[in-house]
């Protein structure tokens, strides 16, 4: 007798109990291919997760025997692991994968056998990428398609037209339509986009063609590999293909299984045609009710499953009601599935304990704004995860549109619950950090110019550091230094030459030089590393590893919070851009980094990926896509708005692709009720939505006087709706929360909890960290009058702020705000007059006024285009308001005593100065003071005579400090001159103020003394704020208007 050793069979412990529908799966003949039916929750998974360990372990299949699909990258990699943990026993590749990624295995063999170079996959953002390039040079060269009238150039550079011509494309591929059948059917169905798209997708063939690689994408992988199946050149056919959330395969994977079929492969599809989401891709749920046909197998068994074990009886019935207002596609009996009592049945989840009770299983929140609507869902999920026990990465919260992403994941931050959002939902380019990394790396390679405005972007970025106020010090200095130096040249064009060079901030001892100096190196570096010809990735390490931010986001991540969570956020952004530039250098070895950097700054595509990602404990934020094969304990469902969801705009109106599959199946289209079918395709993701809850399900909206909720909330309006809780959920919410509540009612119980929470050392319980109960720091006055010198300067200008508010003119001389535009222009039209004025033969002509101006226009900054045209329109008014005066005054006789005067005048404590901008004497010797004004505002008449700046300049006339006036001349006043408002014939305006007389001269001086004293003091009173208009409108000077508080 002989013995034969065997390794012990793994045992089968980690089976779970199967319901009757769910065994008879697993009892099909070993030849028969089938359909697997089941409502959401009815456990479609777990028999395919036993089918498959079935197959392994009792019938010793080999791994590579079978073949395991499903729907996304995402839900592969989780089923894999699933499936992994189930088996226990070495595979050879992995148990789940995409289609896609089957594909490209058969299309790479077929590649490899006929001696070509192995397939690449194209992006959606390379051939975004590619599309975008062939539209731009037709339409620059006048070549191309001839498209109808509805579609013209404005219409084709939308990215919205691009995503539509790449869904055509696709689906010609999918379909194995050539271009001349499209131009047929386009003439045969009154469709003339069709016959100008099928010129542009021969031409769109013909650059892949030529391309140094074979570049394919999905589609044309699932063509290719179809192709080398049915030909018989692949040659390791799987015995058994399983499909899971076969609902969301395209017409190419129903083909692509059609293939592997007809070679003799088993094939069993799990699925449920109530919750496909992506039929705006071409998802084909419908194929499911007619398997076999579809396969060419003629009539197959379709099981259905009867029980379903995520949900309660509350749960069931919503997520039937929601499923039976969607058109049928042929199966049904899936909707009559029950719920079973959950714990220990197959797809049960077992991450928590339910504690929810069944009635409650469903919730509402009705909300009065977006932020209210965020912050009671973050009050419920912090409920959830500290009362309840729940994980926070069992917990996620599903919205319509990715748009709403962002929105939700800050508020949540704000709120301190950690979050995350799907990885694909924004391009690259849409993201802070790796936007920030490729602009910058994009400018060393020389692919963007250095310009001011983007290096300016750079400094105030994280590579390079500074905040507004920092590189405001940085421009005024290099200002400084230029005009030491006797040049004239504008803060932006030195910016310019010192970035161009490491060492250009060297003369500068500023920390922001330095920050500066630190940017500007990185830039000369990958500007010599480009010169190398280092690859993309090397060049953005070069720049990432300088900047020290892997440390700093690194540490800030472990911290709850905002900061914690945009850290994380960041640092995700970063690898995903490193794991984009390794495949791109891993795939296109010939192709440079700033190919790759083109791509990635114009696409609107977000590009599927793999990265790494950080692993804190955090609720998902996505849209329903990315819950496909997932289930989570507590699911929010929000922003559920009228016109967001449903949204009911039709897809594909420009170039119907949706319409051009129908037609290629013999559909008549007269017939076709598109928008039922976009209501269907809405239901669909809905009902994906609400049927992840294994616990909790919560639908929120707002409903205010401009949002209603939507129609889709009258399926849960029967659900208990949510109370806002008066404390949020978290220590410091409540802190701050008993905080307020003292201060509106010292007697409060509030004082009682929050001694309690002081005893425990909470951050901000305890009174003695209140700022609000901080001394004043300082009493002191701005300016001891009582100390010998002591000086208080009064500015002319400055003085009619000073006596209107004065906590303004306070805030202004402490924390003054950058110069504007209009400030800045009137710098230099105010400069320009003086010019003009000292030379009494010089061409006042309005043609040499603007030259004198447009030489120092660069000095400028515009924000936009159409605004420094609009500001030259503007500027050529002024410029004949200057004009004509400076021509009506030497017209007129009178003689210029002087131009842009200073003066200084002490009136006891206080030093009146300032500068006058002409001194003029007319030809009966009278003397007048002119103030040049490019503004728009004028004073009323009433206001005149007490203007401040005119009676300032009165007054230092009067007083003799002015040299330019000869002793005893007699005094006309002084005037206000706008050239911005033209007035009876003439291009300018003037408001006179009378000559003062020696009562006139003591009351003003009284009105400088007084205003001193208020100058110098330690207190500045504020007025209440009424309209925009007002001073302190603003809400950097009108938080100075609230009393002391206690936070």
């Amino acid at each position: 007798m002989s013995l034969e050793l065997r390794p012990p069979r793994p045992a089968l412990a980690d089976a779970v109990q199967l319901d009757p529908s769910q065994r008879a799966v697993l009892r099909l003949p070993d030849a028969m291919s089938a359909a697997v039916i089941g409502a959401p929750g009815s456990g479609k998974t777990t028999a395919l997760v036993e089918l498959v360990a079935q197959h392994l372990l009792e019938r010793d299949w080999a791994s590579t025997d079978l073949l395991v699909l499903a729907a996304s990258r995402q839900s592969a990699t989780a089923l894999r692991d699933r499936l992994g943990l189930r088996v226990g026993i070495p595979t050879t590749g992995p148990l789940a994968r995409t289609i896609v990624s089957a594909a490209y295995s058969i299309a790479r063999s077929e590649a490899l056998r006929m001696g070509r170079e192995a397939p690449r996959l194209l992006t959606g953002g390379e051939q975004d990428a590619i599309v975008a390039d062939l539209l731009e040079g037709n339409e620059a060269d006048g070549t191309g398609p001839v498209w109808p009238p509805t579609l013209p150039a404005e219409v084709r550079a939308l990215p919205a037209f691009r995503t539509e011509l790449r869904e055509l494309i696709g689906r010609t591929t999918e379909l194995a339509m050539t271009t001349p059948e499209l131009a047929r059917l386009g003439r045969a169905h009154d469709h003339p986009e069709w016959v100008a798209a099928a010129e542009f997708v021969a031409q769109y063939q013909d650059v892949l063609d030529q391309a140094r690689e074979t570049s394919l994408d999905s589609a044309d992988l699932l063509a290719e590999a179809t192709a080398a199946i049915l030909a018989g050149h692949e040659s390791s056919i799987p015995r058994l293909v399983v499909v899971d959330d076969g609902h969301e395969l395209t017409s190419a994977g129903v083909g692509l299984l059609r293939a592997w079929a007809s070679r003799g492969a088993r094939v069993i599809v799990f699925g449920d045609p109530d919750v496909s989401s992506t039929g705006f891709r071409g998802a084909q749920p419908g194929f499911l009710s007619d398997l076999g046909e579809h396969l060419g197998l003629g009539d197959l068994p379709t099981l259905v499953l009867r029980q379903v074990h995520r949900h309660d009886a509350t749960l069931r019935s919503l997520v039937q009601e929601t499923t039976r207002l969607i058109g049928s596609v042929g199966l049904v009996a899936h909707r009559e599935a029950s719920s079973v009592p959950v714990g220990g049945v197959a797809g049960a989840s077992a991450a928590v304990a339910p504690s929810v009770p069944a009635s409650d299983s469903v919730q509402r929140i009705s909300a009065g704004t977006g932020a209210d609507e965020v912050r009671q869902i973050a009050r419920l999920l912090r409920e959830q995860h500290v009362l309840q026990g729940v994980p926070w990465h069992r917990m996620a919260v599903v919205v319509r549109s990715g748009r709403s992403i962002p929105t939700i994941t800050r508020g949540l931050a704000v709120h301190e619950v950690p979050s995350r959002a799907s990885l694909a939902s924004r391009p690259l380019r849409e993201q802070w950090a790796p936007r920030h990394l490729m602009t910058l790396v994009a400018v060393g390679s020389g692919l963007l110019p250095a310009t001011a405005e983007r290096l300016t972007e750079l400094l105030l970025g994280p590579f390079g550091g500074l905040d507004g106020v920092s590189l405001r010090r940085l421009r005024l200095a290099l200002r400084h230094v230029e005009l030491a130096d006797g040049g004239s040249r504008s803060a932006d064009a030195l910016l310019e030459e010192a970035m161009a060079t490491e060492d250009g901030f060297a003369g500068l001892d500023l920390a922001a030089a330095r920050s500066a100096g630190r940017l500007a190196g990185s830039i000369a570096r990958l500007r010599a590393a480009t010169e190398a010809e280092d690859t993309i990735e090397e060049l953005l390490w070069l720049a990432w590893d300088r900047s020290g931010l892997a440390r700093t986001w690194e540490q800030q991540s472990r911290r709850t919070g905002v900061l914690g969570d945009e850290a994380d956020h960041h640092l995700d952004g970063v690898v995903a851009l490193f794991t984009a530039a390794r495949n791109y250098v891993e795939r296109s070895p010939h192709r440079t980094p700033t190919e790759f950097l083109a791509e990635q700054l114009e696409t609107d595509v977000p590009d599927d990926s793999l990265a790494p990602r950080s692993t804190s404990d955090s609720v998902i934020v996505c849209t329903p896509t990315a819950v496909i094969g997932a289930e989570f304990d507590v699911v929010v469902v929000a922003g559920v708005q009228e016109g967001v969801w449903p949204n009911l705009r039709l897809r594909g109106s420009l170039l119907h692709p949706q319409a051009l599959v129908d037609v290629a199946a013999g559909l008549p289209i007269i017939d076709l009720d598109e928008r039922r079918a976009v209501l269907n395709d809405e239901l669909r993701m809905f009902a994906l939505a609400v049927s992840r809850a294994t616990r909790l399900l919560v639908v929120s909206a707002v409903m205010s006087a401009d949002e209603q909720p939507s129609a889709f909330t009258r399926l849960v309006e029967k659900a208990p709706l949510r109370v806002p809780a008066p404390y949020p959920l978290s220590l410091r919410g409540m802190v701050g929360s008993l905080r307020r509540e003292l201060v509106a009612d010292p007697t409060s119980r509030a004082s009682y909890a929050l001694a309690r929470l002081a005893q425990e050392g909470v951050a901000g319980a305890d009174p003695a960290s209140w700022y609000g109960l901080e001394p004043i720091s300082s009493t002191a006055p701005l300016v001891d009058l009582a100390a010998e010198g002591a000086v208080v300067r009064v500015s002319p200008s400055q003085l009619e702020k000073w006596e209107k508010v004065p906590l303004n003119w306070f805030l202004d001389a402490m924390a003054a705000s950058p110069s504007g535009l209009a400030a800045n222009l009137g710098t230099v039209l105010h400069s320009a007059m003086e010019e003009f004025s000292l030379d009494p033969d010089a061409d006042v002509s309005v043609p040499a006024l603007v030259a004198a101006i447009e030489e120092r226009w660069s000095e400028l900054e515009f924000e936009s285009e159409w605004l420094e045209t609009a500001q030259r329109a503007k500027t050529q008014r002024l410029i004949e308001g200057i004009s004509q005066y400076l021509v009506d005054f030497r017209d007129s006789g009178s003689e210029l005593l002087g131009a842009e005067t200073r003066f200084e005048l002490a009136i006891g404590g206080a030093l009146l100065s300032g500068t006058i901008d002409r001194i003029e004497r007319d030809r009966e010797g009278r003397v007048q003071i002119v103030d040049l004004k490019t503004g728009a505002t004028k004073p009323a008449a009433a206001d005149l005579p007490d203007h401040a700046q005119l009676g300032a300049y009165q007054l230092a006339a009067q007083a003799g400090v002015l040299d330019v006036i000869p002793a005893g001349a007699e005094q006309a006043g002084a005037k206000l001159l706008f050239v911005s408002s033209p007035q009876a014939g003439r291009m300018y305006w003037q408001g006179v103020q009378g000559a003062y007389d020696d009562e006139a001269v003591e009351r003003f001086r009284a009105r400088i003394a007084a205003a001193a004293a208020g100058m110098a003091a330690d207190s500045f009173p504020g007025t209440e704020v009424v309209g925009d208009r007002h001073p302190l409108a603003e809400y950097a000077k009108r938080i100075h208007l609230l009393g002391e508080v206690s936070s």
